[in-house]
């Protein structure tokens, strides 16, 4: 009993200790005891860039092939040989082929002099009718006056029948004749185009890139035409297929700015643009990549075929806008730090969100699209959706979600291109791409009473580096970056 006294009094001493150390805490605090590290929001630009990587190609690349089997027994190219349309490249062993052509020139001399033995049988037919008809005239009259007998008239009447039907034979001999004198210059029309193809010669102008054969090797076009060269058109001007992951599609749209690097060259930087973004997904061990097709010069001839290129697209770009460096978004306020205050009135950014499809009449209105044309645009959507929307839910599109994906999307292009002009979709598709880009979040300024006080500001693009501000801040407002509490003296 006597020793509760004692456990009470050490209890309260307690209590003050941790009361004055923790008062003590915040008057240091409170005394300058943070070094706080601030970025201002200023001007400037702010880019999205996406990686990725793809093959260097030619803009066009034709195999050269043979439609014939045969002997290859002479070659006029050779790999990196120059070449200009319908310049001979190779040649097949002609000799079967000159043989097929004297033989359908004898044909077609025999099928030429049966029709003119045609003609003759004809000429012979119609003199014999002629002749026939004579007859008959005369012994019509001498049986009129009872002069012949009626069966010397049958004979005679028969005999012109008879000729009337010889000259009908000789015609249809002469049409046989020249049905098969027509066969006979098909087939020689035949043998002149095959012999005519024992010559290999390139179709486009360009670079040979690649040869397959040799001399004295036999090729073989039974059942698909061997390929004998592949030329390249022009490497002046070449294509890069990057293939871009579904996370970093949006966005990108033909003309965006693209630089590249290749591991021969891996000093120099070449530039070109998207020329295309294919609608068909790739799939591989669940990743879905879509295919985007870069055009660039190559004056100088240094990439080559096949080679590697990094890519570096610039999706979007914003020129002077408000921004402020990443470091501002990622803060929050520490435990042990200063205090934390409310947020100021009117601080709040409304209106800004990253919604999916938004408000199209809004949107249309910001366009300049008519009223009847936004009608248009809803009547035609939903027609379209509605037919979409029973086919997602058939068993094979619930296996199918980014063939879904795409094809919802092409639908609202199509729809969207029938009733917008370009320019007005040109329009809409930077407006979309902007809307990807929006979100809001939470910064941190320090008042004159050194709490912490929290901003909402609503975000545009975000380059990894500076993030664009769309609302909620002015030019020259600082946020903390960084706080780091001293002890003793020291940070």
């Amino acid at each position: 009993m006597k020793r509760t006294p004692l456990l009470v009094l050490a209890g309260v001493v307690a209590l003050a200790l941790l009361a004055w150390w923790g008062l003590r805490g915040k008057t240091d605090n409170a005394g300058g005891r943070y070094d706080i590290e601030t970025a201002s929001v200023g001007r400037g630009d702010v880019a999205r860039i996406v990686a990725a990587s793809g093959a260097v190609r030619a803009l066009t690349t034709v195999e050269v092939g043979s439609q014939l089997s045969g002997q290859v027994v002479e070659l006029y190219a050779d790999f990196n040989s120059q070449v200009k349309a319908g310049q001979l490249v190779a040649r097949i062993d002609p000799q079967t082929f000159e043989t097929r052509v004297q033989q359908a020139k004898a044909d077609l001399l025999s099928a030429s002099a049966n029709v003119a033995v045609q003609v003759a049988g004809i000429a012979r037919a119609m003199a014999t009718l002629e002749q026939a008809k004579k007859d008959y005239q005369r012994q019509e009259q001498l049986l009129k006056e009872d002069a012949i007998s009626q069966a010397l008239f049958d004979s005679t009447e028969r005999a012109l029948a008879v000729a009337k039907a010889d000259v009908a034979l000789a015609k249809a001999q002469h049409q046989s004749a020249l049905a098969s004198k027509t066969q006979r210059e098909a087939a020689l029309e035949t043998a002149n185009v095959d012999f005519e193809r024992t010559y290999i010669r390139s179709p486009i102008d360009g670079v040979v890139i690649e040869r397959s054969i040799d001399v004295g090797q036999t090729v073989a076009a039974s059942f698909s035409a061997p390929v004998l060269f592949r030329i390249a058109q022009d490497l002046g001007d070449i294509r890069i297929d990057a293939a871009v992951v579904e996370a970093d599609i949006g966005g990108i749209t033909e003309g965006d700015k693209v630089v590249f690097t290749v591991d021969a060259y891996p000093d120099d930087q070449f530039s070109g643009e998207v020329e295309q973004v294919r609608l068909v997904a790739t799939e591989l061990q669940n990743v879905v990549t879509y295919t985007v097709v870069i055009a660039a010069q190559n004056s100088q001839m240094k990439l080559l075929p096949g080679m590697t290129a990094n890519v570096e697209i610039t999706a979007d770009k914003r020129e002077k806008v408000l921004r402020i460096a990443s470091g501002a978004l990622r803060f929050s306020p520490p435990k042990n730090g200063p205090p934390v205050a409310e947020a100021r009135a009117g601080g709040n950014a409304n209106g800004g969100g990253n919604r999916r499809g938004g408000d199209f009449a809004r949107q249309f209105a910001d366009l300049g699209v008519s009223a009847e044309a936004q009608k248009a645009i809803g009547t035609d959507m939903r027609k379209e959706m509605q037919a979409f929307a029973k086919l997602a839910q058939s068993p094979a599109a619930q296996f199918n979600r980014n063939g879904m994906r795409q094809r919802r999307r092409a639908i609202i292009e199509r729809v969207l291109k029938r009733h917008l002009s370009g320019e007005q979709y040109d329009a809409y598709v930077q407006q979309q791409k902007r809307r990807a880009n929006v979100k809001r979040v939470q910064v941190w300024q320090q008042n004159e009473d050194g709490a912490l006080v929290p901003r909402m500001v609503v975000l545009g693009l975000d380059d990894g580096e500076n993030v664009e501000i769309l609302r909620g801040v002015k030019e020259g407002d600082a946020f903390i970056t960084r706080l780091r509490i001293k002890s003793d003296g020291k940070s």
